[in-house]
């Protein structure tokens, strides 16, 4: 006869969900055994192996003490598996969070000056969409560090060589504008007598006029002569000459007051531009100084004393509206002519012609 007992279990509810649990089981560690991450970091070979061996061992087991064994060992062996496999992604993870980090101090410590690191840079996020092994990101980790040292090292003797070859062409900039402004100085500047010379008196003399014609400040322009200079140079020579021209320079520098200004218009005449508001005012200063002139000067020649005498004849003229720099030195310089028609010494002012000024 047939084992009722074993016949009706084998039929029985409790003996239907033992065997749906037991499918759902053998169907669950299926699925860990396949799909289990192929690395050799978390040992997936050895946990198949393991698991392989504990179900087949499970499935030919009758013993219930020993089934519970087997069940419970196979559990703690899926739990380890899955605790190495959580690790190790989570240290992936962080590794690769670095790695982040490495290659942002890269790009900032390059950032528009490396081409070549860029190129590397690509290469390196190319190979790091092939990385699997944790090893792998610490290894790049690692050379990209070393990259970014080196690369700093280099930034850094560049911007020292760059400092240093800025230093070099502010000093060179800083000695052209020294020599510029030396230059423009030599320029302006009468060579004998150090006072301002021709070009500087033309460039002057059109801003007082601009300013005069804005404000309607009166100026006033004086031209002097030495008298009979070629006598001078002809009888005691031209060095002497030259100290005349000097000493007449040094007088007149001497006379004039601030914001005024004395050129040597070129040869032995000067040219001063005044602030006397009128030409009478302007006449008595140049007087004074005609009539504070010593009877001679003494200078040295081949060890010897001696002496020479010289005088100037001056024209004075103020500015008046409508006046032009060409203008204003020319009445002055009709005036100085008036003085040496007039026997020289002497200084004469010549207003602006009432006719001419109708004429234009």
């Amino acid at each position: 006869m047939p084992n009722i007992t074993a016949l009706s279990l084998s039929h029985s509810p409790v003996r239907h969900r033992a065997d749906a649990l037991h499918t759902l089981a053998e169907r669950l560690l299926d699925l860990l055994v396949e799909h289990a991450p192929d690395d050799v970091t978390v040992n997936t070979e050895a946990f198949r192996a393991q698991l392989t061996a504990r179900r087949d061992e499970l499935r030919h087991e009758e013993d219930a003490d020993r089934v519970t064994q087997l069940t419970s060992a196979i559990a703690d062996d899926c739990a380890d598996f899955l605790d190495r496999t959580r690790t190790y992604h989570s240290d992936r993870e962080g590794e690769l969070a670095e790695l982040v980090l490495v290659l942002r101090e890269a790009v900032d410590a390059v950032r528009g000056n490396s081409l070549k690191f860029e190129k590397d840079l690509l290469r390196s996020t190319t190979e790091m969409g092939r990385m699997v092994q944790l090893d792998d990101i610490r290894e790049l980790k690692r050379a990209l560090s070393q990259e970014v040292q080196t690369i700093r090292t280099a930034v850094a003797e560049r911007q020292k060589s760059e400092a240093k070859h800025f230093e070099t062409l502010t000093t060179r900039v800083q000695t052209l504008e020294q020599s510029l402004v030396k230059a423009r100085a030599e320029a302006a500047t009468d060579a004998l007598t150090q006072l301002p010379n021709r070009g500087a008196f033309d460039v002057a003399v059109k801003e007082w006029v601009a300013r005069a014609a804005h404000t309607g400040q009166v100026f006033t322009v004086a031209m002097v002569d030495l008298d009979d200079f070629k006598r001078i140079n002809d009888t005691y020579g031209h060095p002497v000459g030259d100290r005349v021209i000097t000493t007449m320079g040094q007088l007149l520098r001497g006379a004039i007051g601030e914001g005024e200004f004395v050129a040597r218009f070129g040869g032995e005449e000067f040219a001063l531009l005044l602030t006397a508001r009128s030409a009478s005012k302007a006449r008595d200063r140049m007087m004074a100084l005609l009539d504070g002139l010593p009877p001679s000067f003494e200078y040295q020649q081949d060890g010897h004393r001696r002496f020479v005498s010289f005088s100037f004849s001056g024209g004075v003229t103020a500015w008046v509206a409508s006046d032009t720099p060409e203008s204003i030195v020319k009445r002055a310089d009709e005036a100085l002519y008036d003085a040496k028609r007039r026997g020289k010494k002497r200084v004469e002012t010549r207003p602006r012609s009432m006719l001419r000024g109708l004429m234009g």
